[in-house]
């Protein structure tokens, strides 16, 4: 009988085991697919995603997932459904189908990571992650360093090696929303320095990359940070800005020559992306109910602005509009909510995942606005990701959480 129990006992030690490095494998794998989703194919994003979405399936995340997200899955049913079947070509609107479902699959590992990691194990991975990928873009930087112009050369490497310099700056500001939770949950001295080296680094390299995009979104992200953490009139005040800070930026973009005019600034980047957006508004008021379908933007006669035809809109909410329709919008945004459901406040404010999924959540809203594309892998594969981060559903066991920013 004792040999009967022992053999049993080293079954349970045996299994429980596998499972811890199961999950290490799956945690370090979903921390990797946060980071290079941004990056081209090349550099391993679909093995690392497929390896952590198949963990997590293993490991029980598929069923829980289902009973949980039920409305918004049939909710996304419903939309990719009536948005195929309606588009202006159907075989496009397929295939951006594909591209808006398999977005989803992203968080599933992260809703695993969130509610049943170790919080120092996620910390550390974290930590690792952030620290070879700033001394990637340090050593990029160096070996670019003997040319006046190192922006251009940067600009020029990544046209070459990493797809184009949008996907580099998306991943860098991932990389420095990530020393920022870091630098909140770190108590360690000398980690704390130097990580807020490697920050410093980090608003440098922002800085060096000139996206106006990112800059804008960054501000929304502080705002966004003080309206959740504190309350009262500073809580009002956050809320304001952040709200006359998107209002500033829709009037901008309705009268680019007034602005023009009355400041004489240039609006750089901004400026083409006035005439995106005029064009997009007149092609919406044509179809404006369920519009012309996902992935039908490219080649559609009259989208071209100054003589330039573009890929995509550069702006997730009007490709919303032009994709989806209004129906087809309040169906998405429906969707949406129903995947953000489980956020918790109390756990953006006492985890790290939770809390880097807030801000990425928050940065990507704000980039939407002046440069990306909605219906894709980035970014909305890095919001279902942020929703799965912010995610504390009922029933769920959980390790303690971090010691809470304060």
């Amino acid at each position: 009988m004792n040999a009967a129990m022992s053999i049993d006992a080293n079954r349970e030690l045996s299994a429980a085991t596998g499972s811890a490095w199961q999950g290490r494998i799956l945690l370090f794998a979903t921390l990797l697919c946060l980071f290079l989703i941004p990056a081209p194919s090349a550099y391993g994003t679909p093995v690392v995603g497929l390896t952590a979405l198949g963990l997590a399936i293993y490991l029980g995340g598929i069923r829980h997932f289902y009973d949980s997200y039920r409305p918004a899955l049939c909710a996304l049913l419903l939309l990719v459904i009536a948005n195929v079947s309606t588009a202006l070509v159907p075989a496009r609107a397929l295939s951006g189908a594909y591209d808006l479902m398999r977005s989803v699959l992203p968080m599933l590992p992260a809703l695993w990571v969130a509610e049943r990691a170790p919080r120092d194990l996620v910390l550390a991975g974290l930590k690792a992650c952030a620290a070879a990928l700033s001394l990637a873009f340090a050593l990029l930087c160096l070996s670019l360093g003997d040319s006046p112009d190192l922006m251009g050369q940067i600009y020029a490497w990544c046209e070459l090696h990493f797809g184009n310099v949008h996907n580099l700056i998306n991943l860098s500001t991932i990389v420095l929303l990530a020393l920022v939770v870091i630098l909140a949950f770190e108590r360690a001295h000398w980690q704390r320095l130097v990580f807020l080296g490697l920050l410093s680094f980090g608003l440098w390299f922002q800085w060096l990359l000139e996206s106006e995009g990112t800059y804008l979104a960054l501000v929304f992200c502080v705002f966004a940070w003080v309206a959740l953490r504190f309350g009262g009139w500073l809580r009002i005040l956050a809320v304001l800005a952040l709200l006359g800070a998107v209002i500033g930026y829709g009037l901008l973009m309705a009268y680019p020559e007034a602005f023009k005019s009355a400041t004489r600034l240039s609006l750089g980047g901004f400026e083409i992306r006035a005439g995106l957006n005029a064009r997009l508004l007149d092609l919406v008021a044509d179809r404006p109910w369920f519009g012309y379908g996902m992935s039908n933007y490219k080649g559609l006669p009259g989208t071209e602005v100054e003589g330039m035809a573009f890929v995509y809109p550069h702006q997730i909410y009007l490709e919303a509009l032009f994709s989806f329709g209004v129906v087809g919008s309040v169906l998405f945004a429906a969707v949406l909510v129903g995947l953000f459901r489980y956020s918790s406040r109390a756990a953006i404010l006492s985890d790290p995942l939770a809390m880097l999924g807030f801000l990425l959540a928050v940065y990507l809203a704000g980039k939407g606005l002046t440069d990306m594309k909605l219906i894709a892998l980035q970014p909305l594969g890095l919001f279902m990701m942020a929703a799965g981060f912010m995610a504390r559903r009922p029933g769920v066991t959980r390790p303690v959480p971090a010691t809470p920013v304060r």
